[in-house]
């Protein structure tokens, strides 16, 4: 009897073991599962930002209000300066021979300080004021060229990770192949081009966050920066009926986060307000038909919407 107790004793405890086992790696899974949604999340935000920083260096847009401009001294008038500043000293130059005999060895060390010195006052700093309406830059595409590039090893480890959590896989592998298209047309620095594979590239974010992240806040902010820079995208070709068509998504999709009674309980309302205000300043651009106001707009959203 001592024998089938004991057998028995010892068949509840490997079923116990077996369980725990069991529940440690369901627990085990879930966890890591967890992990890679924030991991994505981050990811995809990280994506965005760089997307929306390739979309604003196709047109020198710069959020910064001032740049540093270094403007070459007149050489006739440098030239002078120093003429002028030799004849002073030739007079003395008799009585210093010897001592300059002395001081030879020093001066060789002193000619490059002396040297770089001088290239500095020929220089003139300052400050200049960047706007829309006064820039006449033509885009770097080099910059543009190298962001692109430098964003494929990062895309790779996106891709790995989304591919563990996401329900369409399909949607991971056209992104790819949009983002080489993407490559081509920066190669080629054709910028209508440019714009529209960015925006095909944009446009699978919305669709990926959807597996990253319950937060209706960033889902909602995610389509209305999709649906403002489809407009954006597009704003060459001076279809205005598109472009309003694509704002107006942008205000209906974003209108969903002003009437949200519980992010209205947040302190952040005022800002989601002034951006909802903005947002509806942009259609006004569109009616009006000008590039121009429609970019100084657009930059003062993206601006407002970073703030949410």
């Amino acid at each position: 009897m001592k024998k089938y107790s004991k057998i028995a004793y010892i068949s509840i405890l490997i079923i116990a073991l077996i369980f725990g086992f069991f529940i440690y790696k369901v627990s085990g899974k879930n966890g890591t599962k967890e992990d890679i949604k924030t991991k994505s999340l981050s990811e995809i935000k990280y994506l965005e930002s760089k997307f929306t920083t390739l979309f604003n260096e196709v047109n020198n847009i710069n959020f910064d209000d001032y740049k540093i401009i270094v403007k070459e001294e007149d050489k006739e008038q440098s030239s002078n300066t120093q003429a002028s500043g030799n004849s002073e000293s030739s007079g003395s130059s008799g009585e210093s021979s010897g001592g300059s005999q002395e001081s030879s060895g020093s001066q060789g060390g002193n000619e490059s300080k002396q040297s770089s010195d001088s290239s500095n006052q020929n220089k003139q700093f300052k400050l200049e004021e960047i706007g829309i309406l006064t820039n006449d830059s033509e885009t770097n595409w080099n910059v543009i060229k190298n962001n692109v590039e430098d964003m494929y090893t990062f895309l790779y480890n996106t891709t790995l990770d989304l591919y563990q959590i996401s329900d369409n896989q399909q949607d991971i592998v056209d992104l790819n192949k949009e983002y080489d298209n993407l490559t081509k047309a920066v190669k080629e620095e054709n910028k209508e081009d440019t714009l529209k594979e960015l925006s095909a590239v944009y446009n699978y974010l919305p669709k990926l966050i959807e597996n990253c992240t319950d937060e209706e806040k960033d889902k909602i902010i995610l389509n209305t920066k999709n649906n403002i820079f489809k407009a954006y995208s597009t704003l060459d070709t001076e279809d205005w009926d598109t472009i309003s068509e694509h704002v107006n998504n942008g205000i209906n999709e974003f209108t969903k986060l002003v009437t949200n009674v519980d992010y209205q309980k947040d302190g952040n309302q005022y800002n989601v307000n002034k951006t909802y205000i903005i947002i509806n300043e942009l259609q006004n651009a569109v009616l009006l038909q000008d590039k121009d106001v429609f970019l100084i707009k657009y930059k003062k959203l993206l601006e407002e919407i970073q703030n949410i």
